[in-house]
């Protein structure tokens, strides 16, 4: 039997282990988070407490200090998840947003077929060429 091969497992397993679905974010999307009238309680509490997040660090944030002094994220704490970045990366889809928008290169930053796609439905602001 071949470990990757799929129709070995038995269907119990399979049927019996829903896949989940979380949020996936940086540490800068969790702390909008604590932005007045940004979010609803109610929103984050489905988000988090129904879901889960996992949390991307950045340098310069503490996504653990940020959850412990949020009352709502702290109650779901366990459904949180913070992946610390090991290799600094300092890009982000906001800087992106901001360079297409300016139109500076992202060449080296997005695949070429996500460049396309976005210069064809002219996103964030970038106009086909």
């Amino acid at each position: 039997m071949c470990p990757a091969d799929v129709d070995n497992i038995p269907k119990i397993i399979i049927d019996e282990q829903p896949p989940l679905l979380k949020l996936l974010c940086g540490a800068d999307l969790l702390e909008s988070f604590g932005t007045p009238g940004l979010w609803a309680d109610e929103d984050i509490e489905k988000i988090v407490g129904k879901h889960g997040l996992v949390c991307i660090t950045r340098a310069g944030s503490d996504p653990s200090k940020f959850i412990y002094e949020s009352d709502v994220l702290s109650k779901y704490q366990e459904n949180i998840h913070i992946v610390t970045e090991w290799i600094y990366n300092d890009i982000s889809s906001t800087k992106i947003r901001r360079a297409l928008r300016r139109g500076e290169s992202v060449k080296y930053l997005l695949p070429d077929s996500v460049i396309e796609y976005v210069r064809e439905h002219e996103l964030y602001g970038v106009p086909d060429k």
